[in-house]
């Protein structure tokens, strides 16, 4: 069986980062990846061919969103239930899915939206690394993700705006980098509760009985409140905060030891 398509989304993939990085080498991709160098130059040239495990374990890796893992085990499906073949402008609509899902990924990509906003916002790379705390090589390439996605314009000076182009995540969609997303944000709750000072934060919780029925209701609830906090807080810019609530049952759904 060819794994022809395997093949092109690993070469892509390392493509698309290279573009970003002229140093990226193969090297760099395989320990990205967790396996050998010479296994990904040879699996990349399609002069090797790898199990449908191993193959999983590269997905994993590149933190593909479900419809890209899919149509990534392609060449691992039976003939009869593969989709049609596959084309090089296939590749090309997907690499833009992979951007805004890396985007979804990192948290600099939004406080850089956020961070344009602010009253005192400079377009100068060190500026924007020391307000968010992080490097300047970080925030280079957010901001070319953000320029290819076309949410800011960088004008010939330098200057950064945003465009009205926005970014929304869908709700209860399972993928990788939404994963990511939400442990990133546990991590960073947990570093800045020690980190910032108790009255310019909030961190609070309520522990009570509910019906698991509701929770539509209660997520509709919940995002009503975080546009109406969004709005209130607006008025005066002068920092960029993210909002995390966390809503989950403390039990063992029944439903997990009734079948």
């Amino acid at each position: 069986m060819s794994q022809t398509y395997f093949q092109q989304v690993l070469n892509s993939k390392f493509n698309e980062i290279k573009s970003r990085n002229a140093s990226f080498s193969v090297r760099a991709f395989a320990q990205q990846l967790g396996i050998q160098a010479s296994a990904a130059n040879e699996i990349m040239k399609g002069q090797r061919r790898i199990s449908k495990q191993l193959a999983e374990k590269i997905i994993d890796k590149l933190k593909l969103d479900p419809e890209e893992r899919t149509q990534s085990l392609i060449d691992f499906t039976d003939s009869k239930m593969k989709t049609a073949s596959v084309t090089k402008s296939n590749l090309g609509a997907r690499k833009l899915n992979s951007d805004q899902f890396e985007l979804i990924s990192n948290w600099v990509h939004f406080a850089i939206l956020s961070l344009v906003k602010l009253n005192d916002f400079q377009s100068d790379l060190d500026w924007m690394a020391n307000r968010l705390g992080v490097e300047s090589v970080d925030v280079r390439k957010a901001l070319l993700r953000l320029q290819h996605l076309d949410l800011i314009h960088i004008s010939e000076k330098g200057t950064i705006t945003r465009t009205s182009n926005a970014v929304r995540t869908s709700d209860d969609v399972l993928s990788a980098s939404l994963q990511d997303m939400h442990l990133n944000d546990m991590s960073m709750a947990a570093k800045k509760l020690k980190e910032i000072p108790v009255h310019l934060r909030d961190f609070t919780n309520v522990t009570f009985s509910g019906n698991p029925k509701t929770l539509p209701r209660a997520k509709e609830i919940l995002r009503k409140a975080q546009d109406d906090l969004e709005e209130i807080m607006q008025d005066d810019n002068s920092e960029v905060y993210r909002l995390c609530m966390y809503l989950f049952p403390l039990t063992v759904p029944k439903e997990s030891y009734e079948h």
